[in-house]
């Protein structure tokens, strides 16, 4: 009879071997154990020893790593931030300054951070947006365990790369659109400035009652696989806006099939607005992304000599300290008129647009 060979501790019955950590509790108060299985007893000692690095699983403050402090901040604020920004957050903690999250923060040296950023830079191509959003949430997360290394301030990122697009005009951009699917919502991005998210946030009775304003104050997110986030809130307070609907862009959304106040203006998937609006003007030879449409907007109003600080409020960028400069030096009047002159600039391209069409059924007559 053959006898069964002794196993050693922790080893299970396949022979490789298990180590148990105690990670902490469930929301019951059920006590939460994580298993590790390797090949050898040392291999899963070192996974475990590794996890409880990474995690800060019962490591005192001084001694938790960058991505432990990093992965607790997170967790501190997953249930009162976006999904989007959630995501973000993420993203950075698994992918950005890896060389630098295994080591103590109370070790931590501007050095070795710099470093990071470096190497980020030049072998992952990682631009200046993405190196200052890694270094402030990480920076963050360092305050919240009483480490401020003020990184953002003592690191040296990339200098922005000196890129200037050329947009298409207005003009352009409507003689390609007019007619087809892509009007509408198009119209609402160039010409009340609005951002893709905020275009499909837009229901009936965001519409006053004398039709001759509309609110800003939804979204409808993007989170990935047709998924969205319905949010009663827009990107920032500066916003969330009340802005003039021009009658041409009334008629045109009161002539869109819909059965209560509740439905949506542009009741259409991301892609339908935005990723087909792409494609279709890049068949016809113009370049341009939907979230462009808004930077044209800017750049129109410019041209007609509109003030900077309207075009931050019509456009809703501002954030809460231009917000409150601007509050303070608008006046509503000059606001109306610069309005004006941004709706009587759109209906004459319109209106030219419509001639032309006119003029070629004539010919073809």
């Amino acid at each position: 009879m053959k006898k069964n060979k002794k196993r050693m501790p922790g080893q299970l019955s396949s022979g490789k071997f298990r180590k148990q950590l105690f990670i902490g509790y469930d929301n019951n108060g059920k006590r939460i154990v994580k298993s590790f299985l390797a090949k050898t007893w040392w291999e899963a000692e070192k996974m475990a020893a590794d996890y409880k690095a990474r995690h800060g699983v019962g490591i005192d403050p001084d001694e938790l790593t960058v991505a432990a402090a990093l992965e607790k901040y997170i967790n501190s604020r997953k249930d009162i931030i976006a999904p989007s920004t959630l995501n973000g957050y993420n993203i950075i903690l698994n992918n950005r300054l890896q060389s630098i999250m295994l080591t103590k923060i109370s070790e931590l040296k501007i050095l070795d951070v710099q470093a990071a950023v470096n190497a980020d830079y030049r072998d992952k191509g990682s631009s200046r947006k993405t190196l200052k959003s890694a270094l402030s949430l990480i920076n963050s997360a360092l305050v919240a365990q009483g480490y401020d290394y003020h990184l953002c301030k003592r690191i040296t990122i990339p200098a922005a790369k000196a890129v200037k697009k050329e947009l298409p005009s207005a003009r352009e951009v409507i003689n390609a659109i007019k007619g087809t699917e892509f009007e509408l919502p198009c119209l609402l991005a160039m010409w009340l400035s609005l951002r893709v998210s905020e275009v499909r946030g837009l229901k009936y009775s965001d519409i006053s009652k004398d039709h001759s304003h509309i609110t800003v104050c939804r979204t409808r997110v993007y989170l990935g696989v047709e998924k969205d986030e319905k949010r009663d809130v827009t990107k920032n307070e500066g916003s969330n806006r009340t802005i003039s609907l021009p009658p041409y862009l009334y008629k045109m959304i009161m002539a869109q099939p819909h059965n209560s106040s509740d439905d949506y203006i542009v009741d259409r998937s991301y892609n339908q607005v935005s990723q087909n609006f792409h494609r279709y003007m890049a068949r016809n030879g113009i370049v341009i992304t939907f979230h462009q449409l808004r930077h044209l907007f800017a750049t129109s109003a410019n041209d007609l000599g509109v003030a900077d600080e309207y075009i931050q409020k019509l456009g809703g960028w501002a954030s809460n300290n231009i917000l409150k400069q601007v509050y303070t030096h608008t006046t509503k009047p000059l606001e109306d008129r610069y309005q004006q002159m941004i709706d009587d600039y759109f209906l004459g391209i319109l209106h030219d647009k419509d001639a032309e069409n006119n003029g070629k059924t004539v010919e073809n007559g």
